[in-house]
């Protein structure tokens, strides 16, 4: 007997910009997080930003899973300046509907 994984259903309707309120919420935290990583090394000592990047990172790893990692990059000197938390989103965003339709692929299929 084999199981077989199913994604969640999407009920609701998407409301801002065509995102679902949980994916909204998940960006708008990646753009807070990069706007601190940008101020606060800025206005406070640069340890602090160092701790900030790294919970940064156990929270891109928590919600993003292993695609979490690609926040490493803001431990690199110099690659502070790039936005790591949205390319992360966007990535995993890109990846989540790439899946959705997969999904969507092989039910169509198997109803034909």
């Amino acid at each position: 007997m084999t199981m077989k994984m199913t994604f969640p259903r999407r009920p609701r309707r998407p409301t801002l910009l065509g995102l679902y309120h949980d994916e909204l919420i998940l960006l708008a935290l990646c753009l807070l997080l990069d706007c601190l990583d940008y101020l606060i090394p800025t206005l406070s000592i640069p340890r602090i930003g160092d701790i900030m990047d790294l919970l940064g990172l156990v929270f891109a790893v928590l919600a993003f899973s292993w695609l979490g990692f690609i926040t490493l990059l803001e431990l690199i000197p110099g690659f502070d300046v790039l936005p790591s938390f949205t390319i992360t989103w966007f990535t995993w965003y890109l990846m989540q509907e790439r899946r959705l339709e997969a999904e969507l692929e092989r039910e169509l299929e198997r109803w034909r």
